[in-house]
């Protein structure tokens, strides 16, 4: 999205964002209406369903007018210039169908200006229908009887078709009108049912939302929204897409061009304008191209916020003022403290703020925090405080979000000293020593807004400063996997560890490479991408120096990731050479035992398998106490190895005596509930119910004699005849003891 249409703006207002292409900072309607296309996020069902009502108004007898209400800066214009330009491509309409499209800002203060502008519109676009002499004796009669004449005139040269009339600030053209001009207005309309109208407002004022007044009820109403997180990144991306910028549309993909968007999005308040001159920055290597844009959207804009707040109220205006020099929201007793007045005052002046669209509440737990709705007016307020030409807040911050203390210092190390650039890096590095990290300081504060209600403040605020310990990117995935995105927070910690591998390779740590390539490559199994998961693992036993107790981890899930990709032969070769290293750790043996173990059963080497879990089995009691591996996957090749039911007797019969032999019985007996646990939380189909009381049947036969084998046996069987059930019998499960109860519903997924 781009901004409202400032026709009248000389041409050096308009700027190009890089490269061929341009679009208008204050005049969208002057861009080409296929970049503004191609840049369009969030609203595209808006202008289908305006363009289909359009439509429908030049094809029928049924009239729509449309409003779309919305602050400066929030994208109205591009909205209209889009709708106007789908409906002039449409050649069923060519005929049908007549635009007036309005100058913004244009006076009238009666009926009678309004037509004559309307047939000037027309002249514009339709110049053989609307010669612009067609009105002149018009100017030589007295009003009413120019009324008459203009009007005639109009009506006559539109004929059959249905005349659009597109205008913008609605507000401003209605306060003109007054009462009586709205009246006759509305009159023209339902004596000449040919009018539809597509308007903008910047908000809805009493002409339009007071019962007494002409026009309520009269239009459609959509109040524009400001642009969420994941529509600005889209927006960024479109642009710096426009503009040929590959590697920026590949930034903004990425976790760290997310978080940055985020937390600009802090600052702009989601207003499209903002994004739109930022984005110029984004696009290019020198802050000076931003300064001037930016300077000229504040310098634009700085009378009409001025003009705004004039309009209210003294205590209404101050508080305004209050909110717009604070960087962030604000308590109603804070403003009552600092306006030394009182809170309920000050609550009862903040809703009327809130229905004129000034402020908007941030509801956090049993209260209210307060903020400018519109983050221009912040702006634009600043610049007329602004006597001593400090560097502009919103700027700075902007540079505090998307560089970091490195890449700020670098960046002004290169520029030209007491230059305006340079005097924005130096506030940008000074704030951010003073203050913090601004950028982690606002992922932060949302991930502390995402935390359950449960976790209290004082829990909330342990973890925010075990969290400001971590690295930027760390408290990002934090955020993330907190909102459900487990796969961006994968990344984002993928981009961490990366990261550090890089700084450990420039430092000369092995061992911190070799923990980061390790970490990283769990990273990549957790994502699903096995491939640079195995090749972290690679570079990690490859690695000269490596520390023992790392290649053999890398090993041991290398030949994991190997096996579970059917890769079967370089799974096994892991495994035995991770086994045949005397230095490896007790653990990763015992784990690779077994894995070779599960390798051997699947393949239907049983003998060899079997020897494998009892090498296993012996290495692990070489500890005290001995130390155990799972063997739920064992289990799970027993029951799924395509075994006939003395087969399976057989397996069963051989592992109880294995894990008996070893005092092991009891790790055995919690991979069996494990391993039915995990059969019902596969979903189904599930087994057979022949398979499956089979298997049960099995273990109960193979245990009559191992009483330890009791429990695990009563807790499989409960848990064989919920799956059986399909799980839709829960008194199934109240036949175990609480305490045996809880295990078995932890197994199927139920506590």
């Amino acid at each position: 999205m781009t901004q409202d249409d400032a026709r009248g703006i000389p041409a050096e207002a308009a700027q190009a964002v890089g490269g061929r292409k341009t679009i208008w900072v204050f005049t969208p309607s002057r861009t080409d209406s296929a970049d503004l296309e191609f840049i369009l996020v969030q609203r595209q069902a808006l202008i289908q369903d305006a363009v289909e009502r359009v439509r429908e108004s030049a094809l029928t007898e049924h009239k729509h007018h449309l409003l779309f209400v919305g602050p400066r800066g929030c994208g109205k214009t591009h909205l209209v210039t889009l709708i106007v330009s789908r409906l002039s491509q449409d050649e069923t309409l060519a005929d049908r169908l007549r635009i007036a499209w309005l100058s913004e800002d244009e006076t009238c203060t009666t009926l009678l200006e309004l037509i004559v502008k309307i047939h000037t519109a027309l002249g514009k676009r339709y110049p053989n229908e609307y010669q612009d002499n067609s009105l002149d004796e018009a100017y030589d009669l007295k009003p009413d009887a120019a009324l008459e004449l203009v009007t005639r005139r109009l009506l006559s040269a539109l004929g059959p078709r249905t005349l659009l009339v597109v205008t913008e600030n609605l507000d401003a053209l209605f306060e003109g009108l007054g009462d009586i001009g709205q009246k006759k207005l509305r009159a023209f309309i339902q004596e000449n049912p040919k009018l539809s109208i597509v308007a903008t407002a910047q908000r809805l004022v009493e002409d339009l939302s007071n019962r007494a007044s002409p026009f309520f009820g009269f239009f459609q109403t959509e109040h524009l929204k400001t642009l969420n997180v994941d529509e600005a990144n889209e927006l960024l991306q479109k642009i710096a897409q426009l503009q040929g910028k590959d590697s920026v549309v590949e930034f903004l993909a990425t976790s760290r061009g997310r978080s940055r968007v985020r937390a600009l999005h802090h600052l702009s308040g989601g207003n499209h304008r903002i994004y739109i001159v930022l984005s110029q920055f984004i696009t290019r290597d020198s802050i000076d191209a931003l300064l001037g844009p930016f300077m000229k959207m504040a310098d634009e804009l700085t009378p009409y916020y001025q003009e705004r707040i004039r309009w209210l109220p003294p205590l209404q205006r101050k508080i305004v003022e209050y909110l717009c020099s604070c960087e962030g929201t604000v308590s109603v007793k804070e403003i009552a403290k600092r306006l030394f007045t009182s809170p309920q005052t000050i609550s009862s002046q903040l809703q009327d703020l809130r229905e004129k669209g000034y402020v908007e509440a941030n509801p956090r737990g049993r209260e209210s925090l307060y903020e400018i709705s519109e983050p221009l007016m912040r702006i634009c307020i600043e610049v007329k405080d602004n006597q001593r030409l400090q560097p502009l807040r919103l700027l700075v911050d902007f540079l505090r979000v998307w560089y970091d203390d490195k890449e700020l210092k670098t960046r002004l190390g290169e520029m030209v000293p007491a230059s305006e650039a340079a005097s924005y890096f130096s506030s940008a590095i000074l704030r951010n020593d003073a203050e913090g990290n601004l950028r982690q300081q606002i992922i932060l504060n949302d991930f502390q807004m995402s935390l359950p209600d449960k976790i209290g403040p004082v829990q909330s605020n342990r973890l925010l400063q075990d969290l400001r310990a971590l690295p930027e990117s760390a408290a990002l995935a934090m955020q993330l996997w907190a909102e459900g995105k487990s796969a961006e927070a994968y990344q984002c910690f993928d981009e961490l560890l990366s990261e550090q591998i890089d700084q450990s390779i420039r430092d000369g740590l092995c061992n911190q490479v070799a923990r980061a390539l390790f970490n990283r490559g769990l990273t990549h199994g957790q994502a699903g991408e096995t491939q640079r998961e195995t090749g972290d693992y690679t570079a990690v036993i490859g690695l000269a120096g490596a520390p023992v107790e790392h290649v053999a981890r890398a090993l041991v899930n290398r030949g994991a990731a190997y096996f579970n990709q059917g890769r079967l032969r370089e799974s096994q070769l892991d495994f035995e050479a991770l086994i045949g290293d005397m230095r490896s750790p007790l653990e990763t043996v015992v784990y690779a035992q077994l894995a070779l173990a599960e390798l051997h059963f699947s393949e239907g080497r049983w003998r060899e398998g079997f020897q494998a879990v009892e090498n296993g089995l012996t290495r692990g009691e070489t500890t005290q106490p001995p130390y155990r591996e799972s063997a739920a996957d064992l289990v799970g090749v027993v029951f799924s190895g395509g075994l006939g039911a003395e087969g399976r007797r057989d397996k069963v019969n051989e592992l109880l005596r294995r894990y008996a032999l070893h005092n092991a019985l009891p790790t055995l007996g919690e991979a069996v509930v494990k391993h039915i646990g995990k059969v019902f939380r596969a979903g189904q189909p599930f087994p057979s119910a022949d398979n499956l009381e089979g298997w049960a049947a099995t273990w109960e036969q193979a245990a009559q004699s191992l009483p330890d084998f009791s429990l695990a046996i009563r807790l499989l069987r409960t848990g064989v005849d919920y799956v059986k059930a399909g799980g839709k019998d829960p008194g199934i499960l109240l036949t175990l003891t609480g305490t045996e109860r809880a295990i078995v519903e932890q197994s199927l997924g139920l506590s």
